[in-house]
């Protein structure tokens, strides 16, 4: 049973407009995206007089979309080995499950929309929790493995100055892809990818699934009121 709400009067402080370059994301080579693979996604953007293809379209459009929805959702974690930034090991499912009330995103490194977004409103939640996220787990999880290296993503979590109980997770791209199934958050290409925010309460079988992007106020009020009552 899906239980589905709508929220609206979503409160970014901000929106990143830049362009980058698309790459192909789970068992696919880097590459630079063509128009003809991306087809389905980019639009005709006028930049400095000219026409070009908006690889970010589909971003720019979840960014521009007020409000989101919430739903109690089942999955199964797949039983898989992933890396997280300092290059260890770390089974998934073990880390999902472990006792701590948890807040799990994909983003990418290179992307210069949503994910951006995405982190900082996690930054946000924490500071809206204070002391009541202490013991909460934050799991973000690239889904451009073939480029987010260990390396990358420590990068990426330095310059958002993420602190302890934060994980940013890589792998080898079969088994991102069978993440990404698993809580249906594939969509063929990272160029499609949708702000999506999973939680769990410890020892639940149920998922909060956050579709949208909520601001990092609201995400800490749904966090409140459905991980840490």
């Amino acid at each position: 049973m899906t239980l589905t709400r709508r929220f609206a009067g979503l409160g970014l402080g901000f929106i990143c407009l830049l362009t980058g370059t698309g790459l192909a994301w789970g068992q696919q080579p880097v590459a630079p995206a063509s128009g003809h693979d991306h087809a389905a996604h980019q639009q005709l953007a006028r930049i400095d007089g000219q026409i070009t293809l908006d690889e970010h379209a589909a971003h720019r459009a979840a960014l521009a979309t007020p409000g989101y929805s919430v739903s109690t959702q089942l999955y199964t974690v797949p039983d898989v080995a992933l890396v997280d930034e300092s290059g260890a090991s770390v089974s998934l499912r073990s880390l999902l499950d472990s006792g701590q009330p948890v807040a799990v995103n994909f983003i990418f490194t290179t992307c210069t929309t949503i994910c951006p977004v995405m982190t900082s409103i996690f930054t946000q939640m924490r500071h809206q929790l204070g002391e009541s996220g202490t013991g909460m787990r934050l799991v973000s999880i690239s889904i451009d493995p073939e480029y987010d290296r260990p390396g990358k993503l420590k990068q990426y979590a330095e310059r958002f100055g993420v602190g302890p109980g934060w994980t940013f997770l890589t792998g080898d791209g079969a088994d991102i892809a069978q993440v990404l199934q698993s809580f249906d958050a594939l969509r063929g290409s990272k160029m499609n990818h949708r702000p999506l925010t999973l939680l769990k309460r410890p020892r639940s079988p149920d998922w909060i699934r956050i579709d949208g992007l909520a601001n990092g106020e609201e995400l800490a009020q749904e966090v409140t009121a459905r991980l840490l009552n």
